[in-house]
């Protein structure tokens, strides 16, 4: 049985966006990006009570699968809600070159992101620039998934963690989360 509600977490650039896109467009599970629900215009964060009321509400839907790389708060109702976890553990070997690439080609078609934000060639130079913040943190957040989501949790929420890129469409696809590789 496919669970109706997912916490896909890992790193900037592990790939949560894409592959939340690939599971709901095999499962049908609503996909929710907990980015949508933390920025407002002009990048800036929206107040944190106003951000954990977002997330909040959001899960207390029936079905989804939340992509997200928060902490706290929002991830306590996140795993609380979930019935299952999805750990991208990728190194920042594989997310860096990830993270340049997709930021380049926002900059250059000049995706709309959340609330409106853009990335550009200019926010990408500055030291508020994800290029800056994703290798900075990578390692810190990888240590809180790993307490967060440690094999012994008291609440039984299974956690399948995934450290290399080969395996995430292989035991995603063993799941039923992804469709099976065609012939």
């Amino acid at each position: 049985m496919i669970p109706k509600r997912i916490a896909l977490v890992g790193p900037v650039a592990s790939g949560k966006s894409t592959l939340a896109a690939n599971i709901t467009a095999h499962t049908g599970l609503p996909h929710l990006d907990l980015d949508e629900l933390f920025w407002g215009p002009n990048w800036t964060p929206v107040d944190t009570p106003v951000f954990h009321t977002r997330v909040r509400d959001a899960l207390a839907a029936d079905a989804w699968i939340a992509d997200g790389n928060y902490g706290g708060e929002a991830a306590e109702i996140l795993l609380a809600r979930a019935e299952l976890a999805v750990w991208l553990d990728l190194p920042l070997r594989i997310c860096l070159p990830r993270l340049i690439r997709r930021s380049l080609q926002r900059a250059a078609s000049r995706q709309e992101l959340f609330a409106g934000n853009r990335e550009s060639f200019r926010h990408l130079l500055t030291r508020d620039s994800i290029l800056r913040w994703g290798p900075a943190h990578h390692h810190r957040h990888r240590r809180r998934w790993a307490t967060c989501l440690n094999p012994g949790r008291a609440d039984g929420l299974p956690v399948v963690r995934l450290d290399h890129p080969v395996a995430v469409a292989v035991r995603l696809q063993s799941l039923g989360l992804l469709a099976p590789k065609e012939a």
